[in-house]
Formats: structure tokens, C-alpha cells, sequence
């Protein structure tokens, strides 16, 4: 239970960070155990249309199952919205991560912390507030 909480926390950080941005967003409690493909959070503004499927993990990899991942990636088609994996860690911050980020391997896709490091996306470029310098 008590790594639950900690996931369903770390979203609910999130969903307050991108609301104060001003994006409606909803939070899909329970969406990993859900009969259909669902993100962790959708959020939508006029002009931006995002989704996160989030991770609170303290580790030096994030693995994130292939089915995980191919529903992520096919939920982003089907809804038209950019797709991210927001990996939280603790005393690190934020990590906004693409599917094309991370490394399939024989049962997930995973990312390495310092790879995460490296290619991690802004969340003000993100949610537009800021323009992408030098990418």
C-alpha cells in the first residue's frame, strides 16, 4: 500500500503542477488496473493536448512494461495527445521522458537515471509556456 500512495501522491503533485499552469487535467486513479488503456493524467489546454503515464521510483532504472508502454504509445494515438513518462525522484525532481527515450528490452522498456538525466524534456517547454532553446 504504501508504494501506491506514494505513486498516487506523486501524480497528485503533478496534476497540481499542470493545473496552475493552466491545462484542465484529470487524475485516472486506479488507471493501471482498469479494462481499458488509460495515462495516469490527461491534461488539455486550447492549443496542447498531454498525457503522462507517471512513475515514482528511486532506482538508477525505470522500467516500464512492454504492455505498459505499447498502450501508452497507442492511447497517445488514438487521443491525439503527446505522450510522456513523468518519472519522479525523490530529491531530484521531475523527469519528463518520450516512449523513444527508453530501451526495449526482453520484458520492458527502461531508461537509465542518467540517461533520464540527459533527455529529459522541460515541463515549461512542455505545457508551451517556454520555447525550446538549442534542441
Amino acid at each position: 500500500m504504501a508504494h501506491y500512495n506514494k505513486g498516487a501522491n506523486a501524480e497528485r503533485e503533478l496534476l497540481k503542477i499542470v493545473y496552475e499552469n493552466g491545462f484542465g487535467c484529470v487524475r485516472i486513479a486506479g488507471s493501471g488496473a482498469t479494462i481499458l488503456p488509460s495515462p495516469d493524467i490527461v491534461a488539455l489546454s486550447p492549443k496542447k493536448k498531454i498525457s503522462f503515464e507517471c512513475k515514482a521510483w528511486n532506482s538508477n532504472y525505470l522500467n516500464v512494461s512492454i504492455e505498459q508502454m505499447n498502450e501508452l504509445i497507442h492511447w497517445g494515438e488514438i487521443s491525439g495527445t503527446e505522450v510522456f513518462v513523468a518519472w519522479k525522484i525523490p530529491k531530484k525532481g521531475w523527469f519528463f521522458l518520450k516512449p523513444e527515450h527508453f530501451s526495449k528490452k526482453a520484458k520492458s522498456y527502461a531508461i537509465s537515471k542518467k540517461q533520464a538525466f540527459k533527455c529529459s524534456k522541460n515541463l515549461s517547454v512542455i505545457l508551451g509556456k517556454q520555447a525550446v532553446l538549442n534542441e
